[in-house]
């Protein structure tokens, strides 16, 4: 990715479609320039003379048929701004014709229209934020739910950038002795005891491999989380997903094995957006083609989801193959939900299950917390961190794994300073790609081509 930074360049910051405001950013040594070529002589004036971030409203001038629009200007003349550059935020109506406008008529005052990401990619350069704080902007724009932005913003924050920093520093430092030895090969001086090198590495490397595992997990689990409705037909299944969905769109009937597809209806609770998904009940031993078809995809939706609500009917005893799935272990995390309670209460509900009512509302906000917990429980497991820093960093931390884990052979055995620097190094060059202190061209092509103009 080359990209002349000194460009001045501009775009609409704010998502496409009417709204009661829009942002067009301008950053670069010629914004405050820029503006002011559109805008009348005591505002130019103003802007030319601008030595401290401000705000102040404007009347700005484009092409007819608009002519002259009634504007905010936020004002960052120094390094004082997101991209350390000058820069002007012109807040106008939402209006996408008069955005348009407005962008149309900065850049034929001299800007060019930035590309994508390239607002955070000049933060990035400029030392404003690193790698992995970029991917969490990125995050932020495109979480589902309130899990997910809790996460982003922990990251942007540098949250994630403070650990890996924080190992950085400890290589660096064992680094420097053992480079201060190579300086004294000669001298009976030892500039760092090999009991301690060994713990240091190792220790090193398993927080290095715990990272490493819950990123993958991270990248295992992105996505909004699915939740799906199991058990054995006309246990009120439909009747439970039309409720938790309010009114849904299942077709209930006293019929056995009425559902013959999949339903998915996504549901909030809590901050956490998942998917409810309503399949076909469990039939044994079954010979129609279409029956076992229905039966196929109803395992694929069960064997993709992250929690399985397993239904059992309280106006019955649980049947033989339901008593053996509860004792089986599941591969995939699972709640027990009792429906039809208004007719009958369940005996022996086990501590862990949640007793329902479609037709009185019975437990069902008691389910949908009780859902938001173990998806909330799960993200957590999965790693503090955005999915596609997890995807991106994962590399990354097995390199330097594997270059530690080449490392303390050479220290087991007293050798030589020079061959346990070389994998050192490597490590150090492998943990600076995640926060950006080690890069390539191919690498902030990956992380910035997924941003949308104007960020």
């Amino acid at each position: 990715m080359t990209v002349d930074v000194e460009d001045t360049v501009a775009a609409i910051a704010t998502a496409p479609g009417n709204a009661a405001r829009g942002i067009v950013r301008v950053s670069g040594r010629e914004a405050l320039a820029c503006v002011a070529r559109c805008c009348s002589p005591g505002t130019r004036a103003q802007l030319e003379h601008s030595e401290v971030s401000h705000r102040f409203p404007a009347i700005f001038q484009t092409a007819p048929p608009i002519s002259e629009v009634p504007v905010d200007l936020f004002v960052w003349p120094t390094e004082r701004s997101f991209s350390r550059q000058p820069t002007v935020e012109i807040h106008a109506i939402g209006s996408a014709p008069l955005l348009g406008a407005i962008l149309r008529a900065v850049c034929d005052a001299g800007a060019r229209l930035a590309r994508p990401g390239e607002f955070t990619l000049r933060s990035f350069l400029a030392g404003r934020l690193d790698l992995a704080q970029a991917e969490a902007v990125l995050g932020v724009i495109d979480a589902a739910n309130q899990a997910e932005l809790r996460v982003a913003l922990e990251q942007a924050a540098g949250g994630l950038s403070g650990v890996i920093e924080g190992l950085r520093q400890r290589l660096l430092e064992l680094l420097a002795h053992l480079e201060a030895g190579m300086d004294f090969v000669d001298e009976d001086i030892q500039f760092i005891e090999q009991e301690h090198l060994q713990s240091e590495l190792t220790s090193i490397r398993t927080q290095l491999t715990d990272l490493e595992i819950r990123f993958r997990d991270r990248g295992q689990g992105a996505g909004t989380p699915r939740v799906v409705l199991r058990g054995a037909p006309n246990v009120g299944k439909s009747s439970l997903f039309n409720a938790l969905a309010d009114g849904g769109k299942a077709l209930v009937s006293d019929a056995s094995g009425t559902t013959r597809d999949y339903l998915v209806q996504q549901i909030e609770s809590e901050g956490v957006m998942f998917q409810l998904i309503d399949t076909a009940g469990v039939e044994e031993a079954v010979q129609d083609p279409l029956v076992v078809s229905v039966q196929t995809a109803m395992q694929t939706q069960w064997s993709s989801s992250h929690l399985e609500l397993f239904c059992l009917d309280a106006t019955r005893e649980p049947s033989e193959w339901e008593r053996s799935q509860l004792s089986a272990t599941s591969l995939i995390p699972r709640m027990v939900v009792w429906t039809k309670a208004d007719l009958t209460l369940p005996v022996g509900v086990r501590p862990d299950a949640v007793v329902t009512s479609s037709q009185t509302g019975l437990g069902l906000g008691s389910l949908k917390s009780a859902v938001a917990e173990r998806l909330n429980q799960a993200n957590s497991v999965r790693g503090e961190v955005v999915s596609c820093t997890a995807a991106r960093c994962r590399g990354s931390l097995r390199g330097a794994t594997q270059r530690i884990s080449a490392a303390l052979p050479w220290v087991a055995a007293a050798a030589g300073e020079e061959l346990i620097a070389v994998e050192v190094r490597a490590a150090l060059d492998e943990i600076g790609q995640i926060v950006g202190a080690v890069y390539t061209d191919d690498i902030l092509d990956q992380i910035f081509s997924r941003f949308c103009i104007g960020k």
